[in-house]
């Protein structure tokens, strides 16, 4: 069911007034007052007369109130923000509620990005350090290849290839299989594909099988490591840059890339997610083998080429199991023994948690977990709230 179709349903426990906190969240406040946090601009009354009406600041009483018989939450806001004489006393929007705490999502917005595979082909390449060092730290010079129209004193982003995201067909023979579900593993700048996986700094995974061609990749993810700058321009397309500052040693392999601004708007509203796809999949978990809770992001496996954006909020599910009532049909039971199929049964999906989009690339999303009541695993299905 989207989110436009749902009703607004108040929290059995909410209360007529809310004083807004320091350290509070959007989300938070949004679940003080309702049953699905995500339908909040449903019920948000934005004042015109205040500045910054879409933006709530500790110290804000927030009223419950009807209008035309609807529920809204209207702001009462104690500290001026009009010019009431010589000076004006002006709101720091930094200091302004954040949607999700922005600490717990920050090293996913400054330092992860996702390629296509125009771009990885594409990308400037460390070929080789000086003296032939296999790892370079700080002021150590490294040259790169297919580095195009660069000039001295340009500094770039050195990145390290960390994750190829695929859509993978489950059945064998893969080639004619119409089942499909979402993996990713670990990758190198030399390699289309790898046949081991590795545990990384942002995501834990645990993958055991090998890949192969002709699956749908949905991106490369790069992490950003350090900064290098253009100490001499080559002519032979080999620039030399010298190592700025880097968080861990520089090897060949790693790319080269424009600098990424950092431009992320942490005040924007949750709502419910419209985009529908039977086969949207967790396909990576942040510091967790098998399960993720609360506060803990995830990738998905659809992204802006599907109309996913920021502040999507989508419900994740555990996949149907599959297994022998061995209640009715006990190992032993003949009459399953030609036909096994009949002692099987399907277990329905079921309910893990709540999810909020909070970056966006063409095909990967990255979204925190806001609640739940089971940890959410790898493969589990994403859908509408």
């Amino acid at each position: 069911m989207s989110a436009q179709a749902q009703e607004v349903e108040l929290n059995p426990a909410h209360p007529d007034t809310y004083v807004v906190q320091k350290g509070d969240t959007l989300w938070d406040i949004s679940a003080v007052f309702l049953q699905s946090p995500w339908l909040w601009p449903e019920i948000w009354h934005a004042n015109p007369q205040i500045e910054n009406p879409h933006l709530i600041y500790p110290g804000d009483q927030l009223n419950l109130v009807y209008l035309n018989g609807q529920p809204a939450i209207t702001v009462n806001r104690a500290h001026p923000t009009v010019k009431l004489g010589p000076q004006v006393r002006e709101l720091d929007k930094n200091k302004a509620v954040e949607t999700i705490p922005l600490k717990d999502i920050e090293p996913f917005l400054r330092k992860l990005r996702i390629l296509n595979k125009e771009d990885i082909d594409l990308a400037p390449y460390v070929v080789a350090a000086e003296e032939d060092r296999n790892v370079s730290a700080t002021s150590d010079l490294v040259y790169v290849r297919n580095l195009k129209n660069a000039r001295q004193g340009d500094r770039l982003a050195i990145v390290r290839p960390t994750v190829i995201y695929r859509e993978v067909p489950t059945d064998y023979p893969w080639e004619t299989s119409k089942t499909h579900e979402i993996e990713s593993i670990d990758w190198h700048k030399s390699s289309d594909h790898t046949t081991s996986a590795v545990l990384s700094r942002f995501w834990k995974k645990y993958i055991d099988r090998t890949y192969w061609e002709n699956v749908k990749i949905l991106g490369y993810e790069v992490a950003d490591t350090g900064v290098a700058e253009v100490v001499r321009v080559g002519t032979d397309d080999i620039n030399t840059l010298r190592i700025i500052e880097v968080d861990t040693e520089v090897k060949k392999g790693d790319l080269i890339l424009p600098l990424d601004d950092f431009n992320f708007d942490p005040y924007f509203m949750p709502k419910g997610a419209t985009v529908n796809d039977d086969n949207i999949r967790v396909v990576a978990l942040n510091n967790a083998l098998f399960g993720s809770g609360r506060r803990q992001v995830i990738a998905i496996s659809n992204g802006s080429a599907q109309g996913v954006s920021v502040g999507d909020v989508f419900s994740v599910y555990s996949p149907e199991r599959t297994i022998r009532d061995d209640v009715m049909h006990p190992k032993e039971d003949l009459k399953t023994l030609f036909k096994p199929s009949k002692a099987m049964v399907t277990l329905p999906m079921e309910y893990a948690g709540h999810i909020m989009v909070f970056k966006t690339f063409e095909n990967i999303s990255y979204a925190i977990i806001t609640e739940g009541n089971r940890p959410i695993k790898m493969y589990d299905y994403v859908k509408l709230p």
